[in-house]
């Protein structure tokens, strides 16, 4: 009897420490060439990738400094560095909130989606939610 209430709290304390995680899961692709309906559009599709994923507490384009379409110095807190696998896929813990999530490149951090109030690739995390995101990295694509 003794083991099955041990098994049982086991449980129930998993259950609990699983539903108050959050954080982001995703997969970050790589896309280039022409992507352009016609006979010569690059048809391998969105494969993924393996890079480090920078959080960043939310991020406006006033405080970046960029350099061909890269981002150089991000003048805010970095919260976490995170890396997807081979496949592309991710997985980030992160405390409810709202971040930039940026990819490093060779030429330094890249994102490419802004919001109305000009913030680079916001993500929204809400507690005990998994927030889905994807990431492209297309700058070597044509569209």
């Amino acid at each position: 009897m003794r083991k099955l209430v041990v098994l049982v709290l086991a449980c129930l304390l998993s259950c609990t420490l699983q539903a108050q995680s959050q954080g982001i899961r995703g997969k970050v692709t790589w896309s280039a060439g022409n992507q352009m309906p016609g006979p010569d559009r690059n048809n391998e599709g969105y494969r993924g990738i393996a890079r480090k994923i920078y959080v960043y507490q939310v991020t406006s384009l006033e405080q970046v400094v960029a350099e061909d379409g890269f981002y150089k110095t991000i003048n805010n807190q970095l919260i976490k560095i995170g890396k997807s696998r081979k496949n592309g896929r991710f997985s980030i813990k992160l405390p409810p909130g709202t971040y930039s999530v940026f990819i490093q490149e060779q030429k330094g951090l890249w994102a490419n989606i802004f919001n109305e109030k000009n913030q680079i690739n916001t993500v929204q995390i809400n507690a005990g939610q998994w927030t889905p995101l994807v990431i492209n990295v297309n700058y070597m694509a044509a569209y």
